[in-house]
């Protein structure tokens, strides 16, 4: 397969799959959200409490960008931002007691979508293909 093929299937992949995370954001009533977003809250469904800075390294994203999304998310009453004890520059992230209620449905989309990503693999494939 030429290099080219491999990057146009990369591409395919990712975008079906986003368009199959925002399918299933708006089909659970949560579609003021973005890809992005859901980024940010699957991390921190993984994390509980995270610093920007870890948050920003685990979903690519720049500080700004990070910080745009997370204001939506903010206001959303999704996250909550608290300053570190010890180093105010140093902001965490957390999920709040509303977003706890989203956490199962956030889980639920995760299994969909890993369900459709390993369809027709093996048990064997899958557990090579989760070596990389």
């Amino acid at each position: 397969m030429s290099p080219r093929m491999v990057i146009y299937l990369i591409s395919r992949i990712r975008d079906e799959f986003h368009k199959h995370l925002n399918q299933e954001l708006k089909e659970k009533n949560l579609s003021p959200l973005t890809t992005s977003h859901a980024d940010i809250l699957f991390a921190l469904v993984k994390k509980n409490k995270a610093q920007m800075q870890d948050i920003a390294k685990m979903i690519n994203r720049d500080k700004s960008t990070l910080t745009a999304l997370v204001d939506k998310l903010e206001v959303l009453g999704l996250v909550a931002r608290t300053k570190d004890s010890e180093d105010q520059r140093i902001i965490h992230l957390e999920l709040t007691p509303k977003a706890d209620s989203v956490r199962p449905v956030l889980l639920g989309i995760s299994r969909s979508l890993l369900g459709n990503l390993y369809r027709g693999f093996t048990e064997n494939e899958k557990k090579n293909w989760s070596v990389y």
